[in-house]
């Protein structure tokens, strides 16, 4: 966490949103808790750049829904809420539904041994909460990026981060990760097949299955509180 950010530019992204995309892992990662208090200063020396360059990073992050800036009070890490659960995810899966569907005729001949390599990938992390999350995420990467429309791609991966923290919450059990998997297996085949409309079907239910259990978790976190 603590290490200095890269100080350079590239094509793909300038310093505050190389430190957006740290920060944010950090919060997916639950380093930094929900509600939270995200001190410029204590960031600026922590990843060896200067508070202004903290400060657009935060405003990058307050804009996917990561973080909260309060005035006079700082920014802090947005808590989780069942709201934005419902929001983000009824739209996603919309979105992924549509990705899904279009990759069975975009999906070229060479990408269907790295689409098999992933679905294995993500069977052997069954037994691993934290590596089943990370190869969930591949996956789904890869089905968005080779569906054939960067602005769709876009338009999904820009919820990567606030997504995140939810699909982790949501994968924590090892029933969950079954259920994901006979899900994945699914929707595989479906792609595979050439079976557009069952691919929807399958990636549709990947992310409403995802939804309801972070929203029941979220729901017994504030009945034990209470």
């Amino acid at each position: 966490m603590a290490a200095p950010v890269q100080k350079t530019y590239d094509i793909y992204a300038t310093l505050p949103a190389q430190i957006a995309v740290r920060i944010g892992q950090a919060i997916v990662e639950n380093e930094f808790k929900p509600g939270q208090k995200l001190r410029e200063v204590d960031l600026a020396g922590a990843f060896g750049v200067s508070r202004a360059s903290v400060r657009e990073a935060l405003r990058i992050l307050e804009s996917e829904g990561l973080v909260t800036i309060l005035p006079q009070r700082g920014a802090q890490v947005t808590a989780l809420s069942a709201a934005e659960v419902e929001d983000i995810f009824d739209i996603r899966a919309q979105l992924m539904g549509l990705a899904c569907e279009r990759l069975v005729a975009a999906l070229p001949p060479a990408g269907r041994p790295e689409l098999e390599r992933l679905c294995a990938e993500l069977e052997r992390s069954l037994d691993d909460a934290e590596a089943y999350a990370r190869a969930s995420l591949a996956i789904s990467e890869f089905c968005v990026r080779n569906a054939g429309s960067r602005r769709l791609a876009d338009l999904i991966l820009s919820f990567g981060r606030q997504t995140a923290r939810y699909t982790k919450l949501s994968l924590s059990t090892s029933d969950r990760r079954r259920q994901s998997i006979a899900n994945w297996h699914g929707l595989v085949r479906s792609i595979l097949a050439g079976d557009a409309k069952a691919a929807e079907g399958f990636a549709r239910q990947l992310v409403f299955d995802t939804r309801d259990t972070a929203l029941s978790m979220l729901a017994d976190g504030m009945a034990k509180q209470g």
